[in-house]
């Protein structure tokens, strides 16, 4: 991955992260009628913050993690984001899998109680990563 899709992931995160935040303040209500378009932006969130993540890794000759949640974990151990943040995108990473491949009942509540954290983080993922790449 060259230094300009690396910019356009990051593009993509931005405009994910303010599509999210659409969301923020809504009700429960309003989440339920919309709460395909917020789990559809968490799954592209958690995708494409792992692409930077793959290309950051392997920019260091590191063997490159086969899921979203070891990438995560592993970019903290390497110092590419803080451990802190790397525990919390790792569960971003469970959440959308639940989310995309159905492994438990979906728990709307867990969903909507995480947009303003999510938001929070994928923002701080943004800050981190700017110092790296």
């Amino acid at each position: 991955m060259t230094s300009e899709v690396v910019a356009r992931k990051k593009e993509l995160l931005i405009r994910y992260i303010k599509d999210l935040k659409a969301y923020e303040n809504c009700s429960f209500e309003e989440f339920m009628e919309n709460h395909y378009s917020v789990e559809r932006i968490i799954e592209l969130l958690v995708a494409v913050s792992s692409d930077i993540i793959f290309h950051l890794i392997s920019q260091k000759q590191e063997e490159i993690p086969t899921t979203y949640r070891t990438a995560f974990l592993r970019a903290g151990e390497l110092s590419l984001i803080s451990n802190n943040l790397a525990l919390k995108l790792a569960e971003a990473a469970g959440m959308r899998n639940i989310l995309i491949h159905g492994y438990e009942e979906i728990d709307f509540n867990i969903i909507y109680n995480s947009i303003e954290q999510a938001i929070h983080d994928f923002s701080q993922f943004l800050v981190e990563i700017e110092k790296v790449s």
